[in-house]
């Protein structure tokens, strides 16, 4: 029992940080072409 349980904790810990290094990535490609944009329009 304890071992099933230790498993699959580990295995939600996994995708948890899994699913946080995807959105992670995304929020700052988000703003890097934002902020891109942004100063592209600055610029001009």
């Amino acid at each position: 029992m304890m071992v099933e349980l230790f498993v699959l904790g580990c295995t939600g810990v996994v995708l948890f940080l899994h699913g946080a290094n995807f959105f992670f990535h995304v929020l700052t490609q988000h703003v890097a072409i934002r902020s891109l944009s942004f100063f592209g329009s600055v610029g001009w």
